[in-house]
């Protein structure tokens, strides 16, 4: 398989998450991606969110900070250090299937997340990583759609990817 080469809708998109360990650690290029997704390898376990309604933008964030400059009619932008940006998805909430997640919520531990972008069931791919916590899983109850619930996720290092699926 190959990175997604044309448009198209992520409508097979995935959330999925492993607990960090020592031995198992943020895949940072092409080799240890593959290991990560092969067979014996970390994500072959992986837990999938269920019932995503909405993905957020992700990525590597700027940080642009406007300086004035004096005698000047617009100011300075210069680049500074980014935040860590948090992830918030929407789900269909369903309390027994997420009922999992809310016990992850402020545990302390650090879990790494793909986000594996796919526009087919099998098709090519694009997979991204980032190192984070559960940070809350909010309920929204609703009387004239499905029950709702945001899984807010706190990031802690720089995106990893795209990587590409070469034995899915």
């Amino acid at each position: 398989m190959a990175l997604i080469n044309n448009i198209g809708a992520g409508i097979f998109t995935t959330l999925k998450y492993v607990e960090e360990t020592t031995s198992i650690t943020l895949p940072t290029d092409d080799t240890s991606h593959q290991a990560a997704i092969g067979t014996g390898g970390n994500f072959v376990s992986a837990v999938a969110v269920s019932k995503i309604r909405d993905f957020p933008s992700f990525g590597n964030t700027a940080n642009i900070v406007n300086v004035p400059q004096y005698g000047q009619a617009v100011t300075a932008q210069i680049s500074a250090q980014s935040d860590a940006p948090t992830l918030e998805f929407s789900l269909n909430y369903v309390p027994h299937e997420h009922n999992a997640i809310n016990q992850l919520v402020d545990n302390g531990k650090t879990y790494i997340f793909q986000l594996d972008i796919k526009n087919t069931s099998s098709g090519d791919n694009a997979a991204f990583y980032v190192k984070g916590s559960f940070a809350s899983l909010e309920v929204t109850p609703s009387l004239t759609d499905s029950n709702q619930a945001t899984l807010t996720l706190a990031t802690s290092t720089d995106y990893t990817g795209p990587f590409a699926n070469s034995n899915t």
